[in-house]
C-alpha cells in the first residue's frame, strides 16, 4: 500500500518518525492511523533497513520497512494523506521520484 501526502506529487510508503517513549507496536499503530486511517490489530515484521544521510534535515536516517498484516481491510485516507492505494512496486521502475524509486528497489 502506498499513500500520497497532501503536499507531495509522489507516492510513498505510509510511515514517519518514531516518537520518544513509544514502543515499536505503538509507533506502527499511530503511523498506520495517521497515514492510511487504519485502526485495528496487526502483525508486523521488519523486512529491510537502510541508513543514509538526509540532506534536508542534516541528519542520519534509519529507514526500517515493515511487512504489516492487518486484521481487517478498513483503510481510508488518514489525516496526513490525500490518496491511498495498493500498487505493484514494478509500476515505479522508471519513476523520477525518489520515494517511488526506493519502493521499487526494496520490493523488486
Amino acid at each position: 500500500m502506498v499513500c500520497k501526502e497532501y503536499d507531495s506529487t509522489s507516492w510513498s510508503l505510509p510511515g514517519g518518525g518514531w516518537d520518544h517513549g513509544e514502543t515499536e507496536k505503538e509507533a506502527l499503530a499511530r503511523e498506520l492511523r495517521e497515514e492510511v486511517g487504519y485502526v485495528g490489530g496487526f502483525k508486523s515484521t521488519p523486512v529491510t533497513t537502510s541508513v543514509f544521510w538526509l540532506e534536508s534535515k542534516q541528519a542520519w536516517l534509519l529507514w526500517i520497512v515493515y511487512d504489516v498484516i492487518p486484521d481487517n481491510q478498513n483503510f481510508t485516507t488518514g489525516e496526513y494523506c490525500s490518496m491511498v492505494k495498493f500498487i505493484n512496486p514494478d509500476e515505479f521502475e522508471n519513476s523520477n521520484h525518489k520515494t517511488e524509486g526506493w519502493i521499487y528497489e526494496y520490493f523488486k
